[in-house]
């Protein structure tokens, strides 16, 4: 039994075409989903950047209004710290 494989010639110049539009295809929807992916991560971090500076200008305004109400406890949290510094530096 003999199998007889017989070439019928393809019209190259239409598959490389084919081929050339199905790539470019492909690299116009890869590069549409990179830029959805940018804006999202843009959108994303804008969002994540704005609630970190909310609670960083909430807990500002709330430390000075503790130290404003309670200037004598830090008066003397700031003396200590320096003679324990102070100390610290004497001893070498």
């Amino acid at each position: 039994m003999t199998t007889d494989i017989i070439a019928t010639p393809a019209p190259t110049a239409t598959t490389k075409e084919t081929l050339t539009a199905d790539f470019k295809g492909m690299v116009g929807k890869a590069d549409h989903l990179l830029k959805d992916a940018a804006h999202g991560a843009v959108d994303e971090l804008s969002a994540t950047r704005r609630a970190i500076s909310e609670k960083a200008c909430s807990a500002a305004t709330a430390t000075h209004d503790y130290v404003r109400g309670n200037p004598w406890r830090f008066v003397g949290l700031a003396a200590a710290l320096g003679v324990v510094i102070g100390a610290l530096i004497s001893r070498r």
